[in-house]
């Protein structure tokens, strides 16, 4: 059975936020050219961009641009591999370093990672007992330890 979800029509002020969003991809900017005070803009582009609807019709529009164009992800990662080895043989590290960036970002390989990491019944109670640790115990904890390592737990969620 499919679960329908939803969702309140966004307001016209949203829309043009968005609008006004897709013309530079910048919140602030956006949100200030739509007539939100210059002191909140920033905040108030924030939680915009954070809510489902938003992110789902800037999807959408930027999906339907990029068919409209007849552009796709390869052929931007092409771009910027173009541009990199352009950078190379003019001998500019950052804009090598930019584009690689871009790549890199393009692809998710700046996704963080989540690794569960199952511990002992010893480990979680070194833990626990970490946990319960205000700042200074803990510092002084490291200060007896003379700056080396100290028996610390593992993170049962590490990254």
């Amino acid at each position: 059975m499919k679960s329908t979800t939803f969702s309140k029509p966004l307001t016209a002020k949203q829309s043009r936020f968005i609008d006004e969003y897709m013309v530079d991809m910048n919140g602030t900017a956006a949100a200030a050219r739509c007539g939100y005070s210059k002191k909140t803009s920033r905040a108030i582009a924030c939680e915009l961009l954070t809510k489902p609807d938003i992110q789902a019709e800037l999807q959408a529009r930027g999906a339907a641009l990029a068919r409209e164009l007849e552009i796709t992800r390869t052929d931007i990662v092409r771009g910027f591999l173009d541009a990199f080895e352009m950078a190379r043989a003019d001998r500019q590290p950052s804009v090598m370093v930019s584009s690689m960036a871009a790549v890199a970002k393009l692809l998710q390989l700046y996704a963080v990672e989540t690794k569960r990491v199952e511990l002992t019944a010893g480990q979680c109670a070194l833990q626990a007992n970490f946990a319960s640790l205000d700042d200074a115990q803990l510092l002084a904890l490291i200060a007896n330890s003379g700056g080396g390592a100290v028996d610390r737990p593992t993170a049962c969620l590490a990254h």
